[in-house]
């Protein structure tokens, strides 16, 4: 019988959005090297209910809100049906995780996630770590809502819950330094603090473009090419960077905004470019692309855009592009003006376009914070580095001694 363990990872997450969006390979990263003999993942808010075994090691639980048709998306009962839908989902979470044999319980958010989390590992009496991946504070500011950290819509309740769950905790992991702050600052014990970067592999950027990539994409040549990869999302400023589009269109021809991805507004957005016959000119839309393509695009980006970014940074970074971010939550880390890109002060569109001018105007300039930006990323997010610092963090909540 193996010794080794099974780890219970509850992510405010649903398959099919992480297949569009090319990054299904976090899924396979929880195993940490073959650290856990086997992970079970859970979904607890997907459209479909359903179990995919994705290989030996990884199965995945998805807990569907299709079931109950029209009435989950009535503003007046859509709380009343999450209620009733986790309620529902708990006792079998519980007898999955008994099941299963899982010795340590992860809830990937400290709000919704991490009450369940709480209750299986109380339950099962095995240890609890809750990660945290965003400022929930800042990003409640930018949309006004979040189904993953509101509590019946209020932000209030879901800080008082959150408090009570990271006090809980057997370990809180942060995936950067500023939201160690945080959890302290929010209940969690600072002993019980530890910082998990995200990582990644290397694989995928050692990769040339191909001839032609490009062309492939509908990208006019000898352009130079600004960049953004992610959701097109009031979170994500889809507003503001349109809007250095349009400024960057009025003053010159020799650039193209490349916009990568999908959303909530993405109807909205591509209707605005179409009308408008300067934003036609100069941005394109392509839609969700795998993770290869926007990589590839990335080391073939004069600047990347991440006002707001978490992988996309990194990713950015890793690809060799200067970066040009909002100074906010932990772009600082990554982001140093002058050095690996420029760090704009928040709504500063002005700013934003200067730095980018100066990039496509000094391309010898570029080259060098990109390659900046490059080694600082691989520095601090070298998965071989970061999954060691996982493990270590595992053992450290079984008890046992890791070298």
């Amino acid at each position: 019988m193996s010794l080794k363990p099974r780890l219970l990872a509850i992510v405010p997450a649903d398959y099919d959005a992480l297949q569009r969006k090319g990054v299904l390979d976090m899924v396979f990263e929880r195993d940490e090297g073959g650290f856990f003999e086997r992970v079970i993942t859970i979904h607890p808010v997907a459209r479909e209910t359903r179990r995919m075994s994705l290989n030996d090691t990884h199965v995945l639980y998805e807990f569907g809100l299709k079931r109950f048709g029209q009435f989950a998306k009535r503003r007046v009962l859509k709380w009343l049906v999450f209620v009733v839908h986790f309620l529902c989902m708990v006792p079998k979470v519980i007898v999955l995780a008994r099941e299963e044999g899982v010795s340590v319980v992860r809830a990937h958010d400290p709000y919704w996630m991490g009450l369940l989390g709480y209750i299986v590992s109380r339950l099962r009496r095995i240890p609890l770590c809750v990660s945290l991946h965003a400022d929930y504070e800042k990003r409640h500011e930018l949309t006004g809502g979040g189904a993953t950290y509101t509590f019946f819509g209020f932000r209030l309740p879901a800080r008082l819950l959150s408090n009570w769950v990271l006090s809980k905790a057997d370990l809180v992991m942060p995936i950067r330094e500023s939201l160690a702050k945080w959890a302290v600052a929010n209940g969690a014990r600072r002993d019980k603090v530890r910082v998990i970067p995200h990582g990644l592999s290397l694989e995928p950027f050692l990769h040339a473009p191909s001839a032609g990539f490009l062309e492939s994409l509908g990208i006019e040549k000898n352009k130079h090419i600004v960049s953004f990869v992610g959701r097109f999302s009031k979170e994500n400023y889809i507003d503001e960077i349109i809007e250095v589009g349009r400024r960057l269109a009025m003053r010159r021809q020799d650039f193209t905004l490349v916009l990568v991805g999908g959303g909530d507004d993405e109807a909205r957005i591509r209707e605005s470019i179409l009308k408008d016959e300067l934003l036609s000119r100069a941005i394109i839309a392509i839609g969700f692309q795998p993770r290869t393509v926007c990589i590839q695009l990335r080391m073939m980006s004069t600047v990347s855009l991440c006002l707001m970014g978490g992988f996309s940074l990194i990713e950015a970074c890793m690809a060799g592009s200067p970066v040009v971010a909002y100074d906010v939550e932990w772009h600082a880390e990554l982001v140093r003006s002058g050095i690996t890109g420029f760090l704009i002060k928040e709504h500063d569109i002005a700013d934003i376009v200067r730095s980018v001018e100066h990039c496509m105007d000094n391309p010898d300039e570029a080259k060098e914070l990109g390659a900046n930006a490059k080694r600082l990323a691989w520095e601090k997010h070298d998965i071989r580095i970061t999954s060691s610092t996982k493990r270590r963090c595992y053992a450290e909540l079984l008890g046992w001694q890791y070298d």
